[in-house]
């Protein structure tokens, strides 16, 4: 369960379908037990070039989401921390918008 308002989960999903690569959610906001302004992790397999990257920041950061969206290299991430989290990512991606049901959203906010 991802826990986002539908209206943030609608602006996430127009960011990233522009782009044609696998993001994976994870921390807080899977786990549940996110506060209102938690940021949204993402996390992602791809070689994606830096310019990209940069672009989607810019995009989430001009967007009226109320918290931060975090794009994490997977590559970059401790090992220890990758095993930590690899049991909760839950796949976001253009692929998954246009076969598959959207992830369940819990609008609950602590």
């Amino acid at each position: 369960m991802l826990q986002l308002e539908k209206r943030h989960w609608q602006i996430i999903r127009q960011i990233l379908s522009k782009h044609p690569y696998k993001f994976y959610a994870y921390g807080s906001r899977v786990k549940g037990n996110a506060w209102r302004l938690s940021d949204l992790d993402l996390c992602y397999y791809d070689n994606i070039p830096s310019s990209v990257i940069c672009e989607m920041r810019e995009e989430f950061e001009q967007s009226n989401l109320p918290f931060m969206v975090e794009l994490v290299n997977w590559k970059n991430m401790r090992p220890a921390f990758q095993k930590a989290i690899e049991k909760d990512l839950i796949l976001i991606s253009s692929s998954t918008f246009q076969n598959a049901k959207e992830p369940s959203l819990n609008p609950k906010t602590i």
